[in-house]
């Protein structure tokens, strides 16, 4: 288990996601956000060049592996939200994404010793290299209790 004081700025960590096939994209997008850059590949491409996948897709699959890899093993007591959070290019069919995750402060709460906030940026890139979606997220996380642990 980790916890809030294994944790340093400036540590990354990165992951890939596993490419979103174009079934999967249309499907997807059918049940959580139908619109027809997302679900018709003949008007997606007219615009985009191709069918892109929902922002919201990208973001779920671009945190699973954070979620899987590293934040099941953490002490977390619960997010704080999202901050600076986009999308900033279209995210295509079979595209794996490069994922970094880079810790931007640790601090310890003032008022409840037993956590603190751990802050982080977490960025994806295409195959391209181009940055497609990034966010900051705060998130409260327990800190080691040197009688229990």
């Amino acid at each position: 288990m980790k916890y809030l004081d294994d944790f340093a700025p400036g540590q990354v960590y990165r992951f890939r996601s596993d490419p979103m096939s174009k079934e999967a994209i249309i499907a997807f997008a059918k049940e959580w956000d139908p619109q027809r850059l997302h679900t018709d590949e003949d008007y997606a491409t007219t615009i985009h060049g191709s069918l892109i996948a929902s922002g919201f897709q990208t973001m779920l699959e671009v945190f699973r592996p954070v979620m899987a890899e590293l934040m099941a093993d953490v002490a977390n007591i619960g997010g704080m939200g999202f901050d600076n959070f986009r999308w900033l290019r279209p995210v295509r069919p079979n595209e794996p994404l490069d994922i970094e995750l880079t810790i931007n402060s640790v601090t310890p709460s003032k008022s409840k010793p037993d956590r603190g906030v751990l802050h982080y940026t977490v960025s994806a890139r295409n195959p391209k290299g181009e940055v497609v979606f990034s966010t900051d997220n705060p998130v409260m996380i327990r800190r080691k209790q040197n009688d229990t642990d």
